[in-house]
């Protein structure tokens, strides 16, 4: 686990270091969740790697994008454990799926595709990347809303996508208001030539592992589920993965987390009514 989760901060950490604004420490400790030391370390690994890690005036730091290295072919071993450590995150991760295909088209190994990734969803995240790099405004067309039950375009101001790439944080110009965007949700996107103009409006909340977007982590959930329940929820929220642990000798397994709302997890255990026992969390 500590493998696949430093290859993903690694990923997010050269998204995040390549969109404008270039980024505090403290900045760059917040959107990963973790330590000044740390935040170090991952920009020591970036440096190895060959990645140009500078500061601007203002002691700021980013990767400028004319400074990626030349990707070198995998072999078919280090292909074939990386794909191993990709799928174990969940089909449902768009970042996932979009390194998953990168890492077929640079090795001999085949992954059946069809199955695994869908190939119009990485090409919008790779899209809307550019967009954040760049600094340009985003057209999301053919935009499904599961609030208004409608489809129509946005015109939006991407800032940053959320851990698992399944959404991304924009703001809209229409509403003026900061939004998440479900990535499946879209049609299809274009990288307009404006530039973006609303940038001290732009905002970004982290959201908890169920997708839920807000300004307090609040809600403690506690859970004991069978190992069936286990592997169903590990397999809808792969993000969870890293707050389940193992209850020796019983068959069990334990969850403990801080959330934002309560429907899904809500509806999860409704399903599971007899697998999933709710500990604590009176609340819930």
């Amino acid at each position: 686990m500590f493998n696949q989760n430093r290859i993903y901060r690694l990923f997010q950490l050269i998204n995040y270091l390549k969109a404008r604004p270039a980024k505090t420490v403290r900045s760059i400790e917040t959107f990963l969740d973790t330590s000044e030391r740390t935040v170090y370390r991952y920009l020591d690994l970036l440096k190895d790697l060959g990645f140009n890690i500078e500061k601007d005036s203002n002691n700021k730091i980013f990767i400028s994008v004319s400074s990626d290295i030349d990707l070198i072919p995998f072999t078919p071993q280090e292909a074939d454990y990386l794909k191993k450590l990709i799928l174990s995150t969940g089909k449902k991760n768009q970042l996932a799926q979009s390194v998953l295909q990168k890492v077929q088209q640079s090795s001999e190994i085949q992954i059946g595709a069809d199955s695994l990734f869908k190939a119009h969803l990485a090409k919008i995240v790779e899209q809307i990347s550019v967009a954040i790099i760049e600094g340009k405004q985003l057209l999301i067309k053919g935009y499904s809303s599961a609030n208004s039950q409608s489809i129509s375009d946005r015109l939006v101001e991407p800032t940053c996508f959320t851990d698992n790439y399944d959404a991304v944080s924009a703001f809209e110009i229409k509403t003026r208001l900061n939004k998440y965007f479900n990535i499946e949700r879209m049609a299809s996107v274009e990288v307009l030539e404006t530039p973006m103009k609303h940038e001290a409006q732009h905002e970004f909340h982290k959201p908890d592992i169920f997708g839920f977007q807000g300004k307090s982590m609040n809600k403690e959930i506690e859970l004991q589920m069978t190992m069936r329940a286990y592997l169903v929820f590990k397999e809808e929220y792969p993000m969870s993965a890293a707050f389940i642990k193992q209850i020796p000798d019983t068959g069990k397994y334990y969850f403990k987390a801080n959330v934002q709302s309560y429907k899904a997890p809500g509806r999860f255990v409704m399903g599971f009514l007899e697998e999933v026992k709710v500990v604590g969390s009176k609340e819930f």
